[in-house]
């Protein structure tokens, strides 16, 4: 389990850190899907959940696209559903939309699209939905919403 001060434990990150060094979110799509070929699929749904939250948390879609890892939006998308949050895959999804019909899974292609820090695509609506589906507004010890879920799918056989 994860322990801090800030957030209430947690055993999900264990199904998939044996993995986390072989993800490669940084060279855009292709090596992303490459290196997840041999990564059991329950692994790569709790990663790619628990960056999605880090980054939308931290600052909104805008940040998650902007940066590598929304290269993994599509597998974040399959990971809410798979734990069980299918509003949150629907919420995701939209974001998703405001990029363009095919996804770009090139980070600079996404950074065009949502443009920089000071004249960024807006998310608002969907950032809100994102907090009130799958987040928390506690600060110490928080538990965001989706990880009973996330531990719940990461105990399942």
């Amino acid at each position: 389990m994860i322990h801090s001060l800030f957030n209430a434990p947690r055993a999900y990150p264990a199904f998939y850190e044996p993995y986390y060094d072989s993800f490669n979110f940084y060279d855009g799509r292709e090596a992303w899907l490459q290196s997840i070929v041999n990564i059991p699929p329950k692994a790569v749904h709790l990663f790619c959940v628990h960056c999605l939250h880090l980054e939308v948390y931290n600052g909104g879609f805008w940040q998650y696209f902007f940066n590598s890892t929304g290269t993994t939006a599509p597998e974040a998308i399959e990971g809410f559903t798979a734990i069980g949050m299918p509003d949150v895959s629907r919420v995701v999804e939209e974001a998703m939309a405001k990029l363009g019909s095919a996804f770009p899974g090139d980070k600079s292609t996404r950074e065009e699209i949502v443009g920089p820090p000071d004249d960024r695509m807006e998310f608002g609506y969907l950032d809100d939905r994102f907090y009130e589906l799958a987040d928390t507004e506690k600060f110490f010890r928080k538990l965001p919403k989706f990880v009973p879920f996330a531990d719940a799918y990461a105990a399942t056989g």
